[in-house]
């Protein structure tokens, strides 16, 4: 017991050799800023004019900013649920289309991280969310595979569900966001 207490001292010594109190906290940092996205009210005071129309620019930023985020989200989702309806649907021959685990592991993880991701506050979309959970409630990959009825319940909702979806995406021509206008 004495000799590995001496073993552990001498370790302890050539730690404090190597890893100084200096060393240890200058390999940490913790640093923060202030972003403002508004227009600087010192504008104001060189121009009320351009003040209001720099305001407006940012507003109008903005709201194209939501827009476009909702677009992303209605289209991750409209991806994941028509790849959903597609793998239920029977093939050619009359089976069912092959049906992997991860068809509705990643439409479950969309769902349930949905309001975590949901910035803009989409209560269209969020009805949407929760009735695919409704859906999926209780259902795993195998009860797909196995129960024919199932199936045709999950893919007649997931198809009704794409569809609303459908309705609500509107594709516009890709933008870059420059907040420097």
């Amino acid at each position: 017991m004495a000799k590995s207490r001496g073993i552990w001292r001498a370790r302890a010594c050539r730690l404090n050799a190597v890893f100084t109190y200096a060393r240890c906290r200058a390999a940490f940092d913790f640093s923060w800023r202030y972003v403002s996205f508004g227009v600087p009210d010192q504008l104001r005071e060189i121009s009320s004019e351009i003040w209001d129309q720099e305001r407006e620019k940012t507003a109008r930023i903005m709201t194209e900013a939501v827009s476009e985020v909702q677009v992303v989200m209605r289209s991750a989702m409209a991806d994941l649920v028509h790849h959903m309806s597609d793998r239920l649907k029977d093939g050619p021959d009359g089976k069912p289309a092959r049906f992997h685990q991860t068809t509705v592991s990643k439409l479950v993880e969309f769902l349930d991280s949905f309001d975590f991701r949901n910035v803009t506050d989409d209560a269209e979309l969020k009805t949407l969310v929760e009735r695919a959970k409704g859906l999926l409630s209780g259902v795993s990959a195998k009860d797909l595979k196995t129960a024919a009825q199932l199936r045709n319940n999950v893919r007649a909702g997931m198809d009704d569900i794409a569809a609303q979806l459908d309705t609500m995406i509107v594709r516009k021509g890709a933008r870059k966001f420059r907040l420097d206008d």
